[in-house]
């Protein structure tokens, strides 16, 4: 992970929110102030949460301090970046950061798109074989949602005996993902759709399963999916999430490095804790069953219906 790269866009784009050019006396800033200045708190608070952990800037709880040596650091990384010539690519960063209307599946072409579904194959395949290990999806039916082209699936079919899975994603992911069906053999259904409307064969599924999904959208859109969910569950569904969860509000940092190009990336995605995960999927009436830390960056969430209900 590049982590220079990352602390640098925190710094940049923080200068730029706040226009802060005097290093020398020290700068409060509340949590209101940048609501006041139209900024996507998702990307605000990812900004502050990399320049916190990085001793690039102070919080108290209720303001953020930014005092003189934090200044001076500040302007030693945009000086470098000046010297290197590297400025006109954090600018780019910046104009997407205030562009409201953005999302990443919509920048992109048909062809980026295209390219994006092939490389993506190849990645969940092997985080795939590396997640068996602690799932046994034996005989048991996989909903995935935003499953790409279904590098994830092909790996379990390999691995599980008995196991259907299913992948709902748009037309360009699915017709690659068809394509490498043909080419490897894996018995992967996909259904083109998408997760708002949850179109999908009313099948008794054992598993719904998201992994970096729900981090690309706000509260109201997560709760939006999981309400689609919630129709096509049995008594015994259980939802499987995978992604890049905090363990709390600085924890880890190499998971905080991230979120800033999600949710400049997302506009209104947003990585999560886990008490976040568990008040999300109480308003559907489920419970947290199991948390596994795959890697430094993902861990999985195992959720299953609350028992009072």
């Amino acid at each position: 992970m590049d982590f220079i790269n990352y602390l640098a866009e925190a710094v940049y784009l923080f200068q730029k929110f706040v226009c802060h050019t005097n290093d020398a006396e020290p700068l409060q800033l509340s949590t209101q102030a940048f609501r006041e200045w139209n900024i996507n708190e998702s990307i605000y608070k990812a900004a502050m949460r990399i320049l916190v952990v990085n001793d690039m800037i102070d919080f108290d709880g209720k303001n953020y301090i930014l005092t003189g040596e934090h200044g001076r650091k500040h302007k030693r990384i945009l000086e470098d970046l000046k010297s290197k010539n590297q400025i006109e690519k954090y600018e780019v960063l910046y104009a997407k950061a205030v562009d409201e209307s953005g999302f990443f599946f919509d920048r992109i072409s048909d062809l980026e798109y295209e390219i994006y579904s092939r490389c993506n194959f190849s990645v969940t395949y092997e985080r795939g074989k590396k997640i068996v290990r602690y799932l046994d999806l034996t005989d048991k039916t996989i909903l995935e949602l935003g499953g790409n082209s279904g590098g994830l699936g092909a790996a379990f079919l390999s691995t599980y005996e008995g196991c259907s899975y299913f992948v709902l994603d748009t037309r360009i992911p699915c017709e690659v993902g068809k394509e490498f069906k043909e080419l490897y053999g894996t018995d992967v259904t996909f259904i083109e759709g998408n997760v708002f409307e949850m179109e999908v064969p009313g099948q008794n599924y054992d598993y719904i399963l998201m992994m970096n999904l729900l981090h690309d959208f706000d509260d109201d859109r997560c709760c939006e999916i999981l309400k689609k969910c919630i129709k096509i569950c049995s008594h015994h569904t259980k939802f499987v999430i995978i992604e890049d969860i905090l363990t709390g509000e600085y924890e880890p940092k190499e998971v905080l490095l991230h979120g800033l190009r999600l949710s400049i990336e997302c506009m209104g995605g947003r990585q999560r804790t886990i008490e976040e995960f568990k008040e999300m999927f109480s308003g559907i009436h489920y419970e947290l069953e199991e948390v596994i830390r795959l890697n430094e960056i993902h861990t999985m969430l195992i959720i299953c219906p609350q028992q009072s209900i």
